[in-house]
């Protein structure tokens, strides 16, 4: 695809503009680190260099700046207070990515109580069911068009009750908090999570699933639904897989749900690839496709048609639109860790319409690198990795082992 040189050019050149001795969005306007943004971002470096220093100095300082109830701050460095529980909740994502992707067991360690000490704050927020209710501050969720014009979904403010992006965002926290203290030998906090994790993404099916519609609606109204709600519920395994497949085939061919944003399409593209639809993903590269036809060098804030219902997009270069690195390499190439610290590889490729794919991907050890040619179910090549792994395609898979790979599957 000839486009992806150009797509991968204004990604990078967005981060680079948007990393010095720490990360913001963007340096123009802001100059200000966000939690939400900074997620996706810290997975973009992760696919971009093994150098992890600017991942922890994230963490840490959003760590290091959380208030006395947990929350952390919405925007860093910043002169005023401004919070948004949302913002908390992606933030604690960042502790399950960097277990997947790098390997400094000791500097985790010494994040571990910040981790506990936001979990704890964001419990404080459930109602009797479970439920997160009422969430204080600026809920963001997306500059989506037919939403509130400050970027929350339906059910995000104060005084509004329950919203399912927000619970179904605690889902994904709790897997998160699970993993980083079963990897740091915490078995029963391990498993308080997981316990409430189950418990959680029960009430969010009995109080957002529609059986009319086959979706999770976005209040328990049922009278809203977005491609947003969809994306965190599958990628977060929160339907069981009945549920989750008619879910699926509605988020990709109904037509009337709130659509993601430059931002939010990054859980949109996690939920394709999880279902093995690079297809769609290409598709839905249009967006950066046209950025680089009007000449942008970076990525922007948010598309032309709508943000505030304003016909321009803010902000010119935004780095939480460089994800289409990280998902080219971990979607397209289907470079994947597959066990806490890297220490295995996944290799499941989902080329779409591509007939063949060259890609490396960074591993603490060194480089994941593939060089493959498709045709239907085949798939020839090979494969280099550093640690041992498996390759999956077309319900197919065999073992990776340290060094090159031949792949042969008539």
């Amino acid at each position: 695809d000839t486009s992806f040189a150009g797509i991968r050019r204004i990604s990078a050149r967005a981060m680079q503009m948007c990393c010095h001795e720490m990360l913001f969005d963007c340096p123009f306007y802001e100059q200000q680190m966000y939690p939400g943004d900074t997620r996706v971002q810290l997975n973009v470096l992760s696919a971009m260099s093994r150098d992890d220093r600017i991942i922890k100095r994230a963490i840490e300082i959003y760590d290091l700046n959380t208030r006395d109830d947990g929350q952390c701050p919405f925007n860093f460095p910043t002169r005023g207070i401004q919070e948004g529980a949302s913002y908390t909740l992606c933030y604690l994502l960042m502790y399950g990515d960097y277990v997947m992707n790098h390997a400094d067991r000791d500097w985790l360690k010494a994040r571990l109580p910040g981790l506990r000490k936001s979990m704890a704050g964001m419990e404080y927020y459930e109602n009797k069911d479970g439920l997160l209710e009422n969430l204080p501050g600026w809920n963001f969720m997306d500059w989506t068009v037919g939403w509130d014009g400050d970027g929350t979904a339906k059910g995000c403010r104060f005084g509004d009750g329950v919203n399912a992006e927000l619970n179904l965002y605690w889902n994904l926290a709790m897997r998160s908090a699970a993993l980083v203290e079963r990897v740091l030998g915490h078995e029963l906090q391990a498993q308080y999570w997981e316990k409430k994790s189950k418990v959680l993404k029960k009430k969010i099916i009995e109080k957002f699933w529609s059986k009319e519609r086959g979706l999770l609606a976005d209040t328990p109204k049922k009278d809203d639904f977005s491609e947003h709600t969809q994306s965190l519920a599958l990628v977060g395994d929160v339907l069981p897989k009945d549920k989750a497949e008619i879910a699926f085939r509605h988020l990709i061919e109904d037509k009337d749900l709130k659509r993601c944003t430059v931002y939010f399409s990054y859980y949109l593209f996690e939920t394709y690839f999880k279902y093995g639809r690079g297809d769609i993903f290409l598709k839905r590269l249009d967006l950066w496709r046209d950025y680089v036809k009007k000449g942008l060098a970076t990525t922007q804030e948010a598309p032309d048609h709508g943000k505030n219902n304003q016909l321009e997009s803010r902000s010119d270069c935004h780095a939480w639109g460089a994800h289409p690195i990280w998902h080219m390499q971990t979607g397209l190439a289907g470079i994947r860790s597959a066990a806490p610290f890297f220490e295995k590889v996944l290799v499941s490729p989902c080329p779409g319409s591509l007939r063949e794919i060259k890609a490396s991907h960074p591993h603490p050890k060194g480089w994941v690198e593939v060089d493959l040619k498709f045709d239907g179910d085949r798939a020839t090549g090979t494969v280099y990795t550093p640690v041992a792994g498996t390759f999956r395609y077309a319900g197919r898979e065999f073992p990776l082992s340290v060094g090159e790979n031949k792949i042969d599957l008539p």
